[in-house]
């Protein structure tokens, strides 16, 4: 069972990225591929509203190359009729900086006495030797850590090779525009989103760190696939690049992860709607889409959520 679809391929559309990324002395690195500035996005919006709610709802990528302007006038005039801005958590805010570091020692680093590369087999260390160095990380570095914090670490490193940058991410963006009368609300806490990854088992998490790094050569290809599909509104295609791969690879990670994720957030997104006022809500991509997509569920409960 692999964890590449969740932490590596995706870590920009779902979000496990955001906060976590530790400095690295990545290399420059010349790449040739899209030209995201030529690029006239228009990423996918949905609204659902009553007599006195308006409620957009808008998938996001956690980190993008900067050149992008995903901006398009119909997101941003949503975003701007919008009273509350809600995300999936607060791990922004010095606040919320300050609990992740606390968490950080809990969740993303073994006890004392286990090592990184003793929860991997032979390959799975000769490949973390060989590729972490290329990624501006020394071995030695990430010898503390679980291999899912590990996994985070390399997978941001590698996209801000790539020219990705954490801070051309939607959810930075939005936050930066924000109007001071623009109030703040989220589904879940910091803990609750690191908690997703930390409660996988070791072996889940090994699997995926090997994996990963078995795939990296392959990662700007299937990362320029799955932006060009979202900067184009395609929710047809980031599922199947997406979801049906994790789906189909790794069912326990794709339900704990998604499908309860996506659950959970329903009555919360329904409370929304029976009270009053403009949410512009901005959750990963890969939530959205599919049968178990957060616009499917809505639409079970009889809610008409329409594409704008």
């Amino acid at each position: 069972m692999s964890l590449v679809p969740t932490l590596r391929r995706s870590a920009a559309a779902l979000g496990f990225s955001a906060g976590l990324a530790i400095g690295l002395a990545v290399p420059a690195q010349a790449q040739e591929g899209v030209d995201y500035a030529a690029i006239e996005a228009s990423p996918a919006l949905w609204h659902v509203g009553d007599a006195d709610s308006d409620i957009y709802i808008f998938g996001t990528f956690h980190i993008l190359p900067a050149d992008l302007d995903w901006q398009s006038d119909t997101v941003m005039q949503a975003f701007e009729a919008s009273d509350v801005l809600m995300l999936e958590a607060d791990v922004h805010s010095p606040e919320a900086q300050q609990v992740m570091q606390g968490l950080i020692p809990q969740l993303a680093f073994n006890p004392p006495g286990v090592t990184l590369s003793s929860m991997l087999d032979e390959e799975g260390r000769a490949l973390l030797n060989e590729i972490a160095p290329q990624l501006g990380a020394a071995p030695a570095m990430l010898e503390p850590m679980r291999p899912w914090f590990a996994q985070v670490v390399l997978a941001v490193g590698q996209m801000q090779q790539m020219g990705f940058d954490p801070n051309a991410g939607v959810e930075m963006r939005l936050l930066q525009a924000r109007p001071g009368d623009m109030t703040m609300d989220y589904f879940e806490t910091a803990e609750e989103q690191l908690g997703f990854l930390a409660g996988l088992s070791d072996e889940i998490q090994a699997a995926g760190l090997v994996e990963s790094l078995r795939e990296m050569e392959r990662l700007p290809e299937q990362l320029d696939e799955m932006v060009l599909a979202w900067a184009e509104g395609d929710m047809e295609a980031i599922n199947t690049l997406l979801l049906e791969q994790m789906q189909g690879e790794a069912p326990d990670v794709y339900d704990a992860i998604i499908v309860q994720r996506n659950h959970a957030w329903i009555p919360q997104i329904l409370e929304r709607l029976e009270g009053e006022g403009a949410y512009f809500i901005a959750v990963g991509a890969g939530h959205l889409p599919g049968d178990e997509g957060v616009i499917e569920l809505l639409r079970e409960h009889g809610l008409s959520v329409t594409r704008q």
